[in-house]
């Protein structure tokens, strides 16, 4: 039986997750679907457990050298077979009725891609629930640009707007719209689900949005925002460069670039306190600090964002940034 909804999973390195994950998409409430499973080259034993679950014919395992997140997806979605796509992380795991719902909604709409809210979970097990705000139910092209896509980009000082994720895992999405596309790899951009959401929100005549959580993300302390990683401010500078690249396409800058500059300054922001879980030393971290404040995009963020919208803690980060005082940012921050 052709399946409704494929559902791609990358696997790496989560053993401990799997089986939960997994099992939360064998007990569907809509059945007519396939699971894919793409271990990306995982050297614990997540391999073997994929294969474990072709007992049941809606499994499909594939092994694959390590290539990242993005690639896994890239190597999922070129054999999945259903009408939608959707896709889940191995260490998170999903309501019974998610795909049903979506599938459900996404039909009766007749759109282009359904949108679910989510829950966070911890590992102490604490739940808490995001949902949409003040959010159409369908949303069309030009509320999908102004209520989805620039929000992503970041929120424009002074605005009560809120901030929107661009999570890949609480979509689902019509096989015509996704089935040639190609995710960009989180070795090259920092957060790379906000691209693919951009671009592929872009091509949508319409968006259903879910206000149900359905989707738990496991929030763990070994995440890749909780952990040191080196010079993670360069992804982040990349995103940066391709978000400008997008509004100048789009004819979109002049008016736009205050939300994406208030997004430099948060990367900025987000650089420095990443140096400092890093424990590098006071010399070093300097180093790097200066680093962070060489990046074009960042660097063009401290200098254009208009501080006038902001507290006074934001104001002198700001002033200590354009000034280099690479010492006192890493004493403020």
């Amino acid at each position: 039986m052709k399946p409704k909804v494929s559902i791609i999973v990358p696997v790496y390195k989560t053993r401990e997750t799997l089986e939960k994950c997994v099992n939360s998409l064998l007990n569907q409430t809509l059945q007519e679907i396939e699971i894919i499973l793409v271990d990306d080259g995982s050297p614990d034993e997540s391999g073997e457990m994929c294969d474990s679950f072709c007992k049941d014919p809606r499994v499909h395992v594939v092994h694959k050298e390590n290539g990242g997140l993005s690639s896994a997806r890239n190597a999922g979605l070129r054999i999945a077979s259903g009408d939608y796509i959707g896709f889940v992380d191995s260490d998170d795991y999903v309501h019974s009725e998610m795909f049903y719902k979506l599938y459900d909604r996404i039909k009766t709409d007749g759109s282009d891609i359904c949108i679910c809210s989510h829950y966070t979970a911890d590992s102490a097990g604490n739940i808490v629930e995001h949902h949409f705000k003040n959010m159409p139910k369908v949303l069309n092209c030009s509320e999908i640009l102004k209520m989805l896509i620039l929000p992503m980009i970041g929120i424009t000082p002074g605005t009560t707007e809120k901030e929107i994720e661009g999570f890949v895992c609480r979509n689902l999405y019509r096989k015509k719209l996704i089935s040639d596309y190609e995710f960009k790899s989180e070795r090259e951009f920092f957060a790379e689900d906000v691209i693919s959401a951009m671009e592929l929100y872009k091509e949508c005549e319409r968006i259903t949005v879910l206000d149900e959580c359905l989707y738990y993300y496991k929030y763990n302390g070994e995440s890749l925002s909780n952990t040191y990683r080196p010079q993670v401010y360069k992804l982040l500078n990349n995103l940066l460069e391709w978000e400008e690249a997008y509004l100048k396409k789009e004819q979109l800058f002049e008016q736009e670039k205050q939300r994406l500059f208030s997004t430099g300054v948060k990367f900025l922001i987000f650089s420095i306190q990443n140096i400092k879980k890093g424990n590098l030393g006071e010399k070093r971290e300097q180093e790097e600090v200066k680093n962070v404040l060489e990046q074009s995009m960042i660097r063009e963020s401290i200098s254009n964002i208009n501080i006038f919208k902001y507290g006074w803690k934001m104001k002198i980060l700001v002033l200590l940034s354009r000034c280099s005082c690479t010492k006192l940012l890493l004493r403020v921050l």
